[in-house]
Order: structure tokens, then C-alpha cells, then sequence
């Protein structure tokens, strides 16, 4: 019985450890550094004036949620792929468009765009089937893809602090009819 009850013991042990490094945030590149690069899951790299994505995340092979929000960043490189990522927040950045690589990393359950530049959501998007939350609010997204009918997970989709007419709001609340979308007020203005 006693050697049941330290097995039972060692592995709750075991899930408590698991947990608390899955859930460990580095609040910067230099303490991610430091520690062993497989045990670096969640970074937060907000708020740091970049205009690059450091090249020193691609060390972190397991990294879950990664935070670069409130950042000057315009792109992103070529090589930004994750297996992992689940979380990612580029909010309030110089974005124009949404990097196309974006849509590679296919584990994407939440996806924070909001108070960019934006104007389109790329077709690629059909791809993030992962996806739960989609937050692109205070934008000027004109075009939405047909591909986003394909993100059947999706439960949140936010537009607003952009103007679109009646029609075209009742029209994408129908296309994607289990999306709680919120928009502003529908307005008089074509689109």
C-alpha cells in the first residue's frame, strides 16, 4: 500500500513539475537564454522597441506562446515556424499586411492582430484549423477569404473599430454562423 501511495505520489509530482515549466513566462530573451532552450514554452518579448524578430527564438523548439506585441515590427522572417505555437500576439505593431508564414504554424489556437495596419486577411488562413480566437480589431481589413468557412474551431472573431455596412456583416455572420463575431455598428459606407 505505502509503495502504491509513493508511486501515485511520485507521478502527481512528476504533472506538477511538467506543469509549472509548461507554464513558466520568460520575460526576456536573456533569462530564455539561460535556461535550457527545450524548457523555454511561453516568452514575452512585448514591449521592447523591435523591429526584427530576434533570431535567438528559433533556439526554442517547444515554445508555445510568444508575446511580441507592442513592438515596431513590419514582418516576419521567412524561418518563423513553430511546431508548437498555440499563442501568438503581434498587437499593436507596424504591420501592412499579415506575413503569409504565419499560416505555417498550423498548431495556432489564438492569434492576437489587433491595432496594425491591416488591410487583408490572406487566403492561407483556411489553414489555421487550430484556430479559436482570431482578434484583428482596430484595422482596416476590406477582405476577408472564403478559406476562413475551413476554421471550424473558431469561436471568436474581432473586427471591430472598423466600419462595415449591414450587408457585410450579416453576410460573414452567416458564412461562419458558430463564430461569435463582433463588429461596431454597421455603417452606410460599401463595405
Amino acid at each position: 500500500m505505502i509503495k502504491k501511495l509513493v508511486t501515485i505520489f511520485c507521478i502527481s509530482l512528476f504533472q506538477l513539475i511538467g506543469y509549472a515549466q509548461t507554464n513558466h513566462l520568460f520575460e526576456s530573451l536573456e533569462d530564455a537564454l539561460l535556461a535550457h532552450p527545450d524548457s523555454v514554452y511561453r516568452l514575452d518579448l512585448s514591449r521592447g522597441s523591435l523591429k526584427e524578430v530576434p533570431q535567438e527564438i528559433f533556439n526554442f523548439k517547444n515554445l508555445r506562446e510568444l508575446d511580441l506585441s507592442k513592438n515596431k515590427l513590419t514582418d516576419l522572417p521567412d524561418n518563423f515556424i513553430f511546431e508548437n505555437l498555440e499563442v501568438l500576439h503581434l498587437t499593436k505593431n507596424k504591420f501592412e499586411f499579415i506575413p503569409k508564414v504565419i499560416c505555417k504554424n498550423t498548431r495556432l489556437k489564438q492569434l492576437f492582430l489587433g491595432k496594425n495596419h491591416i488591410s487583408e486577411i490572406p487566403e492561407c488562413f483556411g489553414d489555421l484549423t487550430e484556430l479559436v480566437i482570431f482578434d484583428i480589431w482596430f484595422n482596416t481589413v476590406s477582405v476577408i477569404p472564403e478559406s476562413m468557412v475551413n476554421l471550424k474551431k473558431l469561436e471568436s472573431f474581432d473586427l471591430r473599430g472598423m466600419s462595415y455596412s449591414e450587408e457585410f456583416q450579416k453576410e460573414w455572420r452567416e458564412k461562419l454562423s458558430w463564430v461569435e463575431i463582433q463588429f461596431d455598428v454597421g455603417c452606410d459606407c460599401g463595405i
